[in-house]
């Protein structure tokens, strides 16, 4: 078992990122989870931590782009796995940035925090060899019924806020 179990998130929606790492702490158990919410300070923690994969959403906040945290990724000596969560829907961009050295895109969408997991599942068990499982530290974590009911709660949160504010 690789000594790094780093894991950067880059997404600049602060609900869907919580989301994404209570998730990967209760369905992976020994990983650091990380959240970086721009390209800027994505790409200075990705020097600082060397992770082992790296999620990147295409649509970051700032000047930075996710091509830009792809540039940066390859001038590493040993870079992490990527994995791409976005709404992006040009193909053309989208086969620029897999071009990049993105291992595989995952549409977001209710049911991607499933598919994110299972898919830093499998490259984590690449990268380890096939590590064996933990049970004791392992938990059954939430359902996806359950992830879905949190965002729509956090969208009715939010648009109440809105409502209220606006």
């Amino acid at each position: 078992m690789p000594a790094n179990r780093n894991i950067i998130i880059i997404e600049d929606n602060e609900t869907f990122s919580l989301l994404i790492t209570h998730y990967l702490r209760n369905n992976l158990g020994d990983v650091n989870v990380f959240i970086e919410n721009s390209g800027k300070n994505a790409i200075h923690t990705i020097k600082k931590l060397n992770p082992s994969l790296v999620v990147l959403d295409y649509y970051l906040e700032d000047e930075i782009s996710a091509k830009d945290v792809m540039l940066a990724i390859n001038a590493m000596p040993v870079p992490p796995k990527v994995i791409m969560l976005s709404s992006m829907t040009d193909e053309r961009e989208k086969e620029e940035v897999m071009a990049m050295g993105v291992q595989r895109f995952i549409p977001k969408s209710n049911e991607s925090i499933y598919d994110l997991v299972k898919e830093i599942q499998d490259q984590l068990q690449m990268l380890d060899g096939g590590f064996k499982k933990n049970r004791k530290r392992q938990s059954k974590g939430l359902s996806i019924f359950a992830i879905v009911g949190i965002m729509a709660l956090a969208l009715i949160l939010v648009f109440a806020l809105y409502l209220l504010l606006g």
